[in-house]
């Protein structure tokens, strides 16, 4: 009797073994995994944002847009400005990897333009605001670009000038910032 309750139990546990094998039953499946690595992209530039000469008598804007008829449109309507000379807006490069698209970041906030003898003082005749910064799309539907089979875009940037009418005779200027990146 011990010998058959040896045989049995194995028996059981034997069993038991195979039933939960075929309970237990694993599988494998194979995942597809990738990266896309893109080029850093470079952003240099080409010309300077430039609205010219004017004569100014009272306050006014003038804008200078990038997606006008020909790039450099100037709106210069206010009858206390007038405005002449030679105009351009700003022009940059973009590479990086071959049609992507780039988004144009442009700031923000108001721009100072200086004039040389600007003080803290004298800040009212010594200072001009650029703001609404504007850029050409290439067709994109902007503010973007997309690179061409070299991985390199243009585009341009304009703006608007805000005059007070009691700025000192002399050349205003400043600097702005324009990023890019992967759209």
């Amino acid at each position: 009797m011990n010998k058959t309750f040896r045989f049995g139990a194995a028996g059981i546990a034997m069993f038991a073994a195979l039933g939960m094998s075929s309970v237990a039953h694993a599988d494998t499946a194979t995942a597809d995994a990738s990266a896309e690595v893109l080029d850093a992209l470079t952003l240099d530039n080409d010309t300077a944002l430039d609205f010219g000469t004017m004569v100014v008598e009272g306050a006014g804007a003038v804008t200078l847009s990038p997606d006008g008829s020909a790039a450099g449109d100037l709106t210069c309507s206010d009858p206390d400005i007038v405005c002449s000379g030679t105009t351009s807006v700003a022009g940059f490069t973009v590479e990086g990897t071959q049609s992507k698209a780039v988004t144009i970041n442009l700031p923000s906030n108001t721009i100072e333009l200086r004039h040389p003898s600007w003080t803290a003082a004298t800040d009212a005749q010594h200072s001009i605001e650029l703001d609404n910064f504007t850029a050409s799309d290439n067709g994109a539907g902007g503010p973007e670009v997309t690179l061409d089979v070299n991985g390199v875009a243009t585009f341009e940037v304009g703006g608007t000038i805000n005059l007070g009418g009691t700025e000192e005779a002399g050349v205003f200027s400043g600097t702005f910032d324009v990023s890019v990146e992967y759209s």
